[in-house]
């Protein structure tokens, strides 16, 4: 398992990963309750709710592994990557074949706006790529209103595919999605 993908695009610092702890799960909160962050991330989640939810991502008994973004040696956010295949609602909700999902972050909003967070998808991507080889695409749903996130997905190099009301019971899916693919680099 890699410890860090660096890209380096003119932006402070390189762009960092490293496997999410017990230890960051208090700052993972905080990021969570951030109003920047709750504007899309809707799970109003207490500290016990953290715990278990991103325990078992920590732990390695689930398909879901979770990275805290670094920048400099500071951590800024949270990233989260899967197999399509081993989260079968989700799969079939989206409805493309051999991918990967990502889920992110910037939890300190002072780093929002500046182009981190496409290079952190970026960078992130070709992680990804190499942990899982039977990938051929990786996906990205942010809410359709969420134009940031589009954005950054756009200049991190994902297209639009289409626009899906996901309806996994998560309540970041509520709503129109849009779907972003990344395929696999040839």
């Amino acid at each position: 398992m890699p410890n860090a993908a660096t890209s380096r695009s003119g932006s402070p610092g390189p762009i960092e990963f490293r496997a999410l702890g017990h230890a960051d799960l208090p700052l993972l909160h905080r990021w969570l309750s951030a109003p920047h962050v709750r504007a899309w991330w809707r799970d109003a989640l207490s500290p016990e709710e953290v715990e278990r939810k991103y325990g078992p991502r920590i732990d390695g008994t689930g398909p879901t592994r979770c990275f805290v973004i670094e920048t400099g040696g500071d951590p800024i956010g949270m990233i989260q990557g899967y197999r399509h295949a081993d989260l079968p609602a989700g799969n079939h909700a989206i409805g493309i074949p051999a991918a990967a999902g990502i889920d992110y972050l910037i939890g300190d909003a002072s780093r929002c706006g500046h182009g981190t967070g496409s290079r952190v998808i970026s960078a992130f991507a070709a992680v990804l790529f190499r942990l899982h080889p039977d990938v051929s695409t990786i996906v990205a749903t942010p809410q359709k209103d969420n134009t940031a996130s589009c954005r950054a997905l756009e200049k991190a190099g994902f297209t639009l595919s289409h626009d899906a009301v996901l309806d996994t019971g998560d309540p970041s899916d509520s709503g129109v999605s849009a779907v972003y693919a990344l395929p696999r680099p040839t």
